[in-house]
């Protein structure tokens, strides 16, 4: 059994992130080879990385440099290494220029395509509309001559959370499966706290751009008698920085780049409360609200557009995208000790949902039922 993948990034990036996961690309070991199609010049040795594909064969195929500009050249090229492979399923994580590829080879060799979707890309439009107009212009041209087509061709569609919904549906008239990101809820949840670390904490994870709104969390900060650990890197790094400073919240507020993917666990446990004032646009259920409700975290995050919430209700703590609104929550949480035992509970019963076990076991399945 062969899975042929087109990954979102080469495998390089996330082994430079620590973001190498247990069979992520081969769940429940259902295929005896995993082959990537990565598009760079060189991607990493296949045994740094092995555990990506469980006990499955890892062959890495990097093949250069390909993108929307310059991928009809390599059209024959790809599709030739792809029916080399012969695999039985195909796999892509985007509608983008590896969707296509992954679309356009299952469609020329007859072979199933899994697509699974981590973005929401109609409101990530909007978001580059405003502030970078080169990528919204390459997300126009996606949207009309990419998109679709990926879309069209999958035989089946998952999506990590419910507001990227409307966009499949828009496109292909499908309703797609939610399979959330898989946590390993174990890990979080028999993590042990960092004694150095200031109390009480409140915790802030995520990519420092204007996404994540982590300003939104600092300025709150001015009425919460508590610490701040803002743990992500980004553009928006040394304007933040300056924030801190102009409103004299230095030793209140920690903004640190990095922290090891093996240790982050250990950061959540040493806190009371997780704050995140991200895009409810463009994001329903992000990677570190899930990790920290697997911890045992209260969570607040923003109101969630109307319909699509992923469940969280009765068990987040929903805010205005604005400093006021989540200071005051945050502060009700602090100064309820029922009330956070109370959330915290609930985040770790929410958590089941997404755990490594259930997420890989259904993913497994559909497999199954693609080869089936």
């Amino acid at each position: 059994m062969k899975l042929c993948v087109f990954p979102n990034d080469p495998l390089f990036a996330y082994y430079n992130k620590g973001e190498i996961k247990e069979r992520y690309y081969n769940p429940c070991n259902i295929f005896d080879e995993v082959h990537i199609i990565s598009f760079v010049k060189q991607d990493i040795e296949e045994a740094k990385v092995q555990t990506i594909v469980g006990n499955a064969k890892l062959k890495i195929h990097s093949v250069g440099n390909v993108n929307l500009r310059n991928h009809w050249r390599n059209v024959s090229r790809i599709k030739s290494i792809v029916k080399t492979i012969k695999p039985d399923v195909i796999r892509a994580y985007n509608p983008r220029i590896e969707g296509w590829f992954a679309a356009f080879c299952s469609e020329e060799l007859k072979i199933p395509f899994y697509l699974s979707l981590h973005t929401q890309y109609d409101n990530l439009r909007k978001v580059y509309r405003k502030s970078n107009l080169k990528k919204f212009i390459a997300l126009k041209y996606s949207e009309k001559f990419v998109e679709p087509f990926v879309l069209k061709k999958a035989d089946k569609i998952t999506m990590v959370y419910r507001i990227i919904e409307p966009y499949v549906i828009r496109h292909c008239k499908i309703k797609p499966e939610v399979l959330y990101n898989r946590i390993d809820c174990k890990r979080f949840l028999d993590s042990k706290p960092i004694e150095s670390l200031p109390s009480p904490l409140i915790i802030s994870v995520g990519s420092l751009n204007e996404q994540k709104n982590h300003q939104c969390i600092i300025n709150a900060m001015q009425w919460i008698d508590a610490h701040l650990l803002v743990i992500g890197n980004g553009e928006l790094y040394d304007r933040l920085i300056e924030l801190v400073r102009k409103l004299k919240i230095e030793r209140k507020v920690t903004i640190q780049k990095t922290v090891a993917n093996s240790e982050i666990q250990n950061y959540y446990k040493s806190s009371e409360v997780f704050a995140l004032a991200y895009n409810p646009e463009q994001e329903g259920l992000p990677i570190p609200v899930m990790e920290a409700m697997a911890s045992g975290l209260p969570v607040v995050i923003p109101f969630p557009k109307v319909d699509y919430s992923d469940g969280l209700e009765n068990i987040a703590i929903f805010s205005q995208r604005n400093s006021s609104s989540f200071a005051s929550n945050i502060n009700k949480i602090l100064t309820n000790p029922d009330l956070q035992k109370e959330l915290s509970m609930k985040s770790l019963e929410k958590a089941k949902d997404f755990d490594n076990s259930i997420i890989e076991t259904r993913e497994a399945e559909i497999y199954s039922e693609l080869l089936s």
